[in-house]
């Protein structure tokens, strides 16, 4: 039978509409099974929460009894293996030799049985005060997948490792009763591939949080409000819907109160709405806030709000529910990003969810020293490549990190144009979107990585299933551009710049055709890894849906071993070769590269930015010694450990949001030193931030750098000039000018800048060098 198009409309339709796991069958007998990704909003009181995460018992496959016997509340574990959860079951073994490794793949993982994995269960004591109240097991993460029990009763598999996943668990536990909790973990599964586990390096085990958590049977079943920003820039509102769901045999009646407070806890604006449920019912309410004179959101200024809902229903306790946002203004207009008005570049990194100790779950306390180190190396952009954790996008709600939050789809080109895969992609799209939506650091949802067809005849299913993830994304957030990270240069084709789904066009390693497509306006793009071509002018491009902004989400990429100090040739994905004979050593190449396509990007009015890869690498062993790295290589400008190697300090200074020329050429006799400065800031004025500049002071042998000097500049954000100031060696003292001028016809001297930023934090230094051997013309 001939294969029938998807029809998207529909499929999204079925797929938000759903209550529970379905098969759906198409016209030409292919199906895929449908699977609501939906959660109850968990409250803010403590005494509703009881946490799982802690000491839990393990048995390992083969198992010696069924798993209906392993997972009931009877079977005696006392004297079984405990592992920490959230954490390692399973794990790269970093001396075992993958040569050895009969049918080893890490993307599919097939030398892994499909049946291994684990067993592992918990014990928890439930309040008594719960006695009354609906009850939900959620699980922010499994990974790679599971299926859960709770007192010996299956509850459901959960084959998606990034998502939250939450059942209802009201008739199967008892208040004051202890409640076992066991997940059979799966080491892999069908759908494995989207969720990366060439970069998880085999982890198998709670990646996230899970929890109890209690509502009242009147409760609050779902929100969507979206906060915006209007045109003046001052005028802010909360809008949009909550859900309210009474599950009692009887009708309820109540108020819904909600308010805004600032970062004060002063309130902003309140409001309430009266709801009425009959029996087993769910009503919508209308929810709008409106604030003048909001404080703005951005990497420089994270301003945040905190939202309160509460719910009083009579006869039931009051329930609260709060989150954090931020009012910001995200544009693609013109060809041009913007953010609250002005001009904004992402100085991006690739963030893969790694923990040396713990593999895929990072714990808070340790990402959060984590993002303020990429805050102090200038970085104010994160693609997660993968879905980060639930805690990743509230810290960068904190910090001031853009998020270009990824949607699991990884290397799809097996099986993107089956129709198979729509119901486990549309889930993680849900998951990763209803999850993460309120958040004001999430300014892109980037969907799948490096997806291409393999040949013309899985084309045009291939195209409309991604079109049909964009549709999705939409339809779940309609605030937020998306953008499609496509393959980069393989096999047959040189690269590819995706302007055909999405808002924004990205582009992989090279930067030929964008290159290219800059200078003649015209795109060649290859349509599948068999090479066949098509093209379109920009013109074209835009007509049909794209932005005119463009974003590299990967790029740089060269082995950072901290101590293989000499291996050029080990960055190999690039437009200009390194010669291996060239005596260049690693740091030197990695700044050399990173000045080349980082400035490119820089300089290009039309690009959002770019995503340096990596941040960070995964990897098992030990970090002073041998490590089996996730993709054979070390790539990261940081350790695990969260020490800077080499490259942190080349990417930290070349990040820098006000650029100076790198040397510059000082005249004799010459009384001012003249250069251009550039800032790329989003909203500082330099008038906010300090200019230094230091004269060397000492002995030439020594390289002192003694006196300073503080000068005004005054720069709007986004702003260039020529700035020009005194040369400081004029303004010493009669004897030290003259021991300075004796020795500088045989020394260079140096004066370095340290921009401050408004908070007293060094983004860089400019060299400007000088020596009296100069050519007359000061060349």
């Amino acid at each position: 039978m001939e294969n029938i198009m998807v029809n998207r409309a529909d499929l999204i339709e079925k797929q938000l509409s759903l209550k529970e796991a379905t098969q759906v069958v198409f016209g030409d007998g292919r199906s895929t099974t449908l699977t609501p990704s939906r959660w109850v909003p968990a409250l803010c009181e403590r005494s509703r929460r009881v946490s799982l995460n802690g000491q839990w018992t393990v048995t390992r496959w083969p198992f010696d009894i069924d798993e209906g016997a392993l997972t009931s509340s009877d079977y005696d574990d006392a004297n079984g293996e405990v592992v920490g959860q959230p954490g390692k079951v399973f794990y790269y073994d970093p001396e075992e030799d993958p040569a050895t490794i009969e049918n080893w793949d890490r993307v599919n993982l097939t030398h892994i049985n499909d049946d291994d994995g684990a067993v592992i269960r918990r014990q928890v004591p439930l309040p008594e005060a719960w006695q009354g109240k609906r009850v939900y097991l959620r699980f922010e993460g499994i990974y790679p997948a599971g299926r859960v029990y709770c007192n010996g009763k299956l509850l459901g598999e959960h084959l998606s490792g990034l998502t939250p996943v939450e059942w209802d668990v009201t008739d199967v536990v008892k208040a004051g009763a202890k409640a076992t909790v066991a997940v059979r973990l799966l080491r892999k599964h069908k759908h494995v591939q989207m969720d990366m586990p060439r970069h998880a390096v085999e982890f198998a085990g709670l990646s996230q949080g899970a929890f109890f958590h209690a509502t009242e049977q009147t409760q609050m079943a779902d929100y969507h409000l979206i906060t915006e920003l209007d045109e003046s820039l001052r005028e802010g509102s909360v809008s949009g819907e909550v859900t309210l769901r009474n599950h009692a045999a009887q009708p309820a009646e109540g108020t819904l109160e909600f308010c805004l407070l600032d970062e004060n806890s002063q309130v902003v604006t309140t409001g309430a709405v009266d709801c009425a449920l009959e029996p087993k019912s769910e009503q919508i309410l209308p929810i709008a806030m409106q604030a003048t004179g909001v404080r703005l959101w951005n990497d420089e200024y994270p301003n945040l709000y905190r939202v309160y809902l509460r719910l009083m229903v009579e006869g039931m306790e009051r329930q609260k529910f709060c989150y954090r946002t931020g009012f910001r203004r995200f544009e693609l207009q013109g060809q041009r990003a913007t953010l609250n008005g002005n001009a904004v570049k992402f100085r991006g990194v690739n963030h893969l969810t790694f923990h040396p100790q713990f593999g895929m779950y990072t714990p808070e306390p340790w990402l959060r020293q984590c993002l303020t180190l990429m805050k102090r190396a200038n970085v104010n952009a994160i693609r997660t490549h993968f879905l980060g954790p639930k805690c990743l996008a509230h810290l960068c709600d904190e910090l001031g990190l853009y998020l270009l939050q990824e949607l699991p789809i990884d290397w799809g080109h097996p099986y993107v144009h089956d129709p198979e895969c729509l119901g486990p992609a549309m889930l993680r799209i849900e998951g990763g979107i209803r999850r993460d939506r309120h958040s004001p650091s999430v300014v892109v949802w980037s969907i799948g990585n490096e997806n291409l067809p393999r040949n013309m005849e899985e084309h045009d299913d291939f195209f409309n299933h991604l079109h049909l993830f964009d549709e999705l994304a939409k339809t779940l957030d309609p605030t937020r551009p998306t953008m499609f990270p496509p393959p980069g240069p393989a096999n047959k084709i040189k690269g590819i710049f995706e302007t055909r789904v999405g808002d924004i066009a990205d582009i992989h390693y090279s930067f030929k055709l964008i290159r290219e497509f800059n200078e003649t306006n015209i795109l060649v793009n290859p349509k599948t890894w068999e090479a066949q071509m098509e093209t379109c002018t920009r013109k074209e491009a835009i007509a049909r849906g794209w932005s005119g902004v463009w974003f590299s989400s990967e790029y740089g990429i060269g082995n950072m071993i901290p101590d293989l100090l000499n291996a050029p040739y080990a960055s190999i994905i690039a437009d200009k070769l390194e010669d291996a004979l060239s005596g260049k050593n690693t740091q030197q190449v990695f700044i050399d590269r990173l000045r080349e396509e980082w400035g490119y990007m820089r300089d290009d009015s039309t690009c959002l930015g770019g995503a340096y890869f990596p941040w960070m690498c995964s990897g098992a062993g030990n970090p002073w010694g041998w490590v089996r790295w996730g993709e054979d290589a070390d790539w990261g400008v940081v350790t695990g450990e969260l020490l800077p190697k080499p490259a942190f300090w080349g990417l930290r200074v070349l990040f820098s949001p006000v650029q100076f020329p790198d040397r510059l050429p000082w005249k004799k006799g010459q009384t001012e030193i003249e250069f251009p400065v550039t800032n790329h800031y989003n909203s500082i004025d330099l008038s906010q931030c300090t200019l230094r500049t230091m004269m060397a002071g000492g002995p030439p042998y020594m390289g002192m750098m003694r006196n300073w000097k503080d000068i005004p500049i005054f720069m709007s954000a986004g702003g260039n000039h020529h700035h020009s100031h005194p040369d400081l060696e004029q303004q010493q003292s009669g004897d030290a000018a003259e021991r300075l001028g004796h020795r500088l016809p045989l020394h260079p001297s140096r004066s370095d800048r340290f921009p401050t930023d408004h908070r007293g934090y060094s983004r860089g230094s400019r060299e400007v060098g000088r020596n009296r051997r100069f050519h007359a013309d000061g060349s």
